[in-house]
């Protein structure tokens, strides 16, 4: 428990936010490139001033902007849909039913996982949320709870979202013409026409393996935690 304490009190000391850490690795990319692919004939300065243009060309690039945008209306409209009056008083229910950490575990990972199937955004809200009305309805009752490990189960959406509706491989091979994303990257004709034109979801998503997989890991996860 010292251990734990001690890298506890280490990371909420010097573990910088996310923004610091994405300037960070922004300084330390420019960094690299600037020192493992500078030619010999160019400038210093007309060289560093190149890479800052390839990043603003890159950062506001129109099909990283349309994914940018597409990422936060999942997760702002997630958010929102978590909020809403039916899901607030759905979730104010299941926690009555929270009395230590082993069922508030299981509770919450069991539910989350089943919301991320669905959306992967929408489960990252609500398992973060849900984790969050546990333990204050914990410190209502005065229920002795291991936070920590609800936490930390309120991120078990993470382990099965892409097996999901939501999943962004399923997506995009049922789409028509998909093929064409990868010719570029695979020469062979003879492997290009074993590959169907889409792939639908009942080959993937709902095919039984994956289900059954599904329903082996929210089994896996609540047993071992409730026990």
């Amino acid at each position: 428990m010292r251990i734990t304490k001690l890298i506890e009190d280490v990371f909420r000391k010097y573990l910088p936010s996310p923004f610091t850490i994405a300037v960070l690795l922004t300084l330390c990319t420019f960094l690299m490139a600037y020192f493992s692919t500078k030619p010999a004939s160019v400038s210093s300065f007309s060289y560093a001033k190149q890479i800052l243009i390839f990043w603003e060309q890159g950062i506001w690039s129109n099909g990283l902007l349309v994914f940018a945008f597409q990422m936060m209306l999942i997760l702002v409209l997630g958010h929102v849909l978590v909020l809403s009056k039916p899901v607030s008083q759905w979730i104010l229910k299941v926690t009555k039913y929270c009395t230590s950490t082993a069922t508030s575990a299981a509770i919450v990972s069991c539910t989350t996982m089943f919301v991320a199937f669905f959306n992967w955004g929408l489960g990252l809200i609500f398992g973060a949320l849900l984790a969050r009305k546990v333990a204050e309805h914990a410190q209502k009752n005065s229920i002795p709870l291991n936070y920590p490990i609800i936490g930390a189960a309120g991120y078990t959406g993470l382990m099965v979202w892409h097996g999901g509706i939501s999943g962004s491989a399923p997506i995009k091979i049922n789409e028509s013409g998909h093929v064409k994303s990868i010719m570029n990257a695979v020469s062979s004709d003879e492997i290009l026409q074993q590959i169907p034109e889409t792939i639908t979801y009942a080959e993937t998503i709902f095919s039984w393996w994956n289900v059954l997989i599904f329903l082996l890991v929210v089994i896996a996860v609540s047993t071992t935690l409730f026990f």
